[in-house]
């Protein structure tokens, strides 16, 4: 019923509402069907009213010489009539709409369960395994003189789901509230901080023509993408807070389960926790960002980087060690770098230890102090000689 409730209509209303996305879903195809039924019924009462005021001004316009038609001032059945009809109406797109709104909501109980983080200004997806996807593909793709494919602007998260399932998406903001928005699934819905929000869908079985274009290989693969927006303005970079959610084969998807459940070194593990997370506000480049830069550079804000000594908000100093690091994750706010706002979010039970030792591993491996980086054993005296020449260096720098 509800493929039939959207493709009872003209295939030209439909299209010019909803553009070239199409229903991935029953639920979407119902949602698709009830607003192009509220169109019609609008359009008819529309024209319906508008015809009618025409008609009766024109025939019972006043005219010289001809005394005005006494109004009545009660008429019991045309009363009854033009209430009980409209509300009659308005039942039936409630009953209607709340059936949708309740297939969306309510997953059943044996539906794959989706972690949703969102943050200023990122998505995360976080698997039932625990894995998160470390795949992202850029807006834009070009074809390079050499006929490699090359990715343009920001990258965007891929969320891998298998095809014919039934997925429930258990969300949590760590900052400001967003909003999941999914235009296939015709679904948003908020994402609030301290409190989790949700909702359902079943993903489509894939056809032949279901196909993407791997960015990395140019290999056109079976599935097929969706994407995902934020629907809530949440700053600077609202608009560009998306991600794609890839359905593939439950082969593949149970592939790409195994391959991402591999243990990755400290370092990988943390520039992929970076990338994720924290590359919109702090880079590794020397630039400027919402924070402070993680490299090793000098500039007119000061010195950066592992090993180098913060000048703070209030006049006071310290030097950036993992102990720095570690509270900066936890509690942003109780050092902040001078010239810098306080806009970082806590991550105080969103990271666990491990994944906090693999960001501070990252952020010394883009350091020229990084403690962990040549030869892998010294002798004790060679190790304070060497302490006590970064100290003399730090002191001089700052």
């Amino acid at each position: 019923m509800m493929q039939t409730l959207a493709s009872a209509q003209p295939d030209i209303l439909q299209k010019l509402i909803f553009g070239d996305v199409p229903a991935a879903s029953e639920a979407a195809a119902w949602s698709d069907g009830l607003f192009l039924m509220i169109t019609w019924f609008s359009i008819f009462f529309f024209v319906l009213l508008m015809s009618l005021m025409v008609y009766f001004t024109i025939k019972y316009r006043r005219r010289p010489g001809v005394p005005a038609e006494p109004s009545p001032h009660h008429n019991l059945l045309l009363e009854i009539f033009w209430t009980v009809v409209p509300s009659s109406s308005m039942l039936v797109m409630f009953i209607l709409g709340f059936q949708g709104y309740t297939s969306k909501v309510v997953s059943p109980d044996s539906a794959m369960e989706l972690k949703i983080q969102g943050s200023k200004w990122s998505w995360i997806a976080t698997y039932p395994n625990g894995a998160t996807s470390p795949e992202t593909q850029a807006l834009s793709r070009v074809v390079d003189n050499e006929n490699h494919v090359v990715t343009e602007g920001k990258q965007y998260p891929i969320f891998y789901v298998p095809e014919n399932t039934d997925i429930k998406l258990r969300m949590m903001s760590t900052d400001v509230i967003h909003s999941f928005w999914i235009p296939d699934y015709r679904t948003k819905m908020d994402v609030i901080p301290n409190r989790y929000t949700g909702f359902g869908f079943s993903t489509p079985i894939l056809t032949p023509n279901d196909t993407y274009v791997h960015q990395e290989t140019g290999q056109v693969m079976p599935g097929r993408d969706m994407w995902v927006f934020c629907a809530e303005y949440c700053g600077d970079d609202h608009s560009r807070m998306a991600a794609t959610i890839r359905v593939v084969p439950r082969e593949l998807y149970d592939q790409k389960m195994a391959d991402w459940s591999v243990k990755l070194d400290p370092i990988d593990a943390g520039m992929k926790i970076w990338t994720q997370l924290c590359k919109t506000c702090h880079e590794t480049n020397g630039t400027r960002l919402v924070g402070p830069t993680w490299n090793s550079v000098k500039n007119a804000d000061g010195q950066f980087g592992f090993g180098y000594e913060a000048l703070l908000e209030d006049g006071s100093s310290v030097m950036r060690d993992a102990n720095y690091y570690r509270e900066s994750i936890l509690d942003p706010n109780a050092k902040i770098v001078k010239g810098f706002a306080p806009a970082m979010p806590s991550y105080q039970g969103q990271l666990s230890e491990e994944d906090i030792d693999n960001i501070i591993a990252f952020i010394q491996s883009v350091s020229d102090r990084n403690p962990n980086a040549g030869e892998d054993s010294e002798s004790s005296d060679a190790g304070e000689t060497e302490g006590e020449t970064e100290e003399a260096e730090a002191g001089s720098d700052s």
